[in-house]
């Protein structure tokens, strides 16, 4: 019997995940810990129109992953906070932004102990 392991793009689906490696084999004797990471995918609206795709939880594991962090302003190319992360552990994944009712900003935020 084969097990399948799914997530949807509901930042209140994947809430509880204790471990996700970006690699097919990981040692996990010989990772270094990169301490507290966290990805973010986001994308602004104004007056309720999306000016890019929707934010998702696959996304904001990318970002996490790459350890890019994108910008304020929209288009802007992204910034690397480090080398490439193996294993995120401990993983909690948030909705984050704000509304002011002409713009807003509707971000997916993955939080957790992030290994080399």
């Amino acid at each position: 019997m084969a097990a399948q392991l799914s997530a949807c793009a509901s930042a209140t689906v994947a809430q509880k995940l204790n471990f996700v490696a970006f690699e097919d084999k990981v040692n996990v004797d010989k990772l270094t810990a990169a301490g507290t990471i966290d990805g973010k995918d986001c994308t602004w609206y104004v007056w309720g129109y999306a000016l890019g795709m929707d934010p998702t939880v696959r996304n904001a594991f990318t970002n996490a992953a790459s350890q890019q962090e994108g910008s304020w302003i929209p288009g802007q190319a992204k910034e690397s906070k480090g080398a490439p992360l193996k294993v995120v552990k401990n993983i909690s994944v948030e909705e984050g932004g704000f509304n002011a009712y002409i713009a807003s900003r509707r971000c997916v935020i993955v939080t957790g102990a992030g290994f080399r």
